[in-house]
């Protein structure tokens, strides 16, 4: 296939299986919108680039699926920085398309010229910029990968304006892409069965028992497992803001928000012998400014992202 590099990576992102795009087009990126047209992939108009970014944020967090959003070079790609900060808090995989650039003319005070990725990486999992239209799958493939792996997140894809307009000629083989990167989970890894069996023993020798479920149960599918765990033991469940939903605010296990907003789930805390973290980083919120979970109570913290168990409260 003969095509410009804009039109493969709509491509790529067709073959992803994406359902949702947003933007706004500039010129930059005009052979990807061609490609989005001539693909029939769903691409919504919006009037704000922060608004697309936004919209893709909530598609994802109801699909599971990664969803995209584009933006223009210069104010186009700085517009995503609210949204990019908060999807990678939250943990949203996103695909954000920047075009940027010609790289012939770059650094020449061309119109609307910035240092958008100086200004955005920070706030993304990642940022990959193409610098050959030959290398658009590859980096189209790493960015899925990236964005649904492990705890996922934006990534952002940066496109010069001349690598999205050059033609050249790929074979189809080249255009390949790996369906269990749609969407998350993806990839996963898991405990040392050793830690598991210390946490299961933990939990047996409990009385009182209590789960504190977050928003990860969400993101990773678990709702039906942790209903399973529950009602095996009669644990209570208590969940943060995000985590609401994780079993019926109705089921008889369910004890409602915990932290800076309980009712009885902290009374439930501090009488209990062990607690289970799952999917929550035991934030600000969460946590009543870190005086909860209480000291001395065994804790079992699970969650996919390593750096959040331990980050500041002791962990069995």
């Amino acid at each position: 296939m003969k095509a410009a590099g804009g039109y493969f990576l709509a491509e790529m992102v067709k073959r992803h299986g994406v359902e949702l795009a947003f933007g706004m087009g500039g010129f930059q990126l005009l052979p990807y919108y061609d490609g989005v047209r001539r693909l029939g992939i769903r691409h919504i108009l919006i009037n704000d680039e922060r608004t697309g970014a936004f919209a893709a944020d909530a598609a994802a967090r109801v699909t599971g699926r990664v969803a995209v959003c584009d933006a223009t070079l210069g104010p186009g790609a700085t517009n995503l920085a609210t949204a990019l900060a908060e999807c990678t808090n939250a943990g949203i995989p996103m695909l954000a398309i920047t075009g940027d650039a010609h790289r012939a003319f770059a650094h020449r005070n061309m119109t609307q010229e910035t240092r958008q990725l100086d200004a955005l990486r920070p706030l993304a999992k990642d940022v990959l910029r193409v610098e050959a239209v030959e290398r658009v799958p590859e980096f189209a493939r790493r960015a899925f990968a990236t964005a649904t792996s492990g705890r996922a997140g934006p990534v952002i894809l940066d496109i010069p304006e001349d690598v999205s307009h050059a033609e050249c000629e790929l074979p189809d083989a080249e255009l390949h892409a790996d369906p269990a990167l749609a969407g998350i989970p993806a990839r996963r890894t898991r405990p040392d069965g050793r830690d598991i069996a210390r946490a299961a023993a933990l939990l047996e020798r409990a009385q009182r028992p209590l789960i504190l479920a977050g928003g990860g149960i969400h993101l990773s599918g678990a709702s039906a497992a942790l209903l399973a765990l529950a009602d095996k033991r009669s644990i209570p469940v208590a969940h943060t803001l995000s985590g609401k939903g994780a079993i019926a605010c109705t089921y008889p296990l369910s004890v409602g928000l915990f932290g800076r907003f309980s009712r009885i789930a902290n009374d439930l805390m501090a009488a209990s012998d062990c607690i289970l973290v799952v999917g929550c980083k035991l934030g600000e919120i969460a946590t009543k400014r870190y005086t909860l979970p209480p000291a001395g109570v065994p804790l079992i913290h699970l969650d996919i992202d390593v750096t959040e168990i331990g980050r500041w409260a002791r962990t069995d």
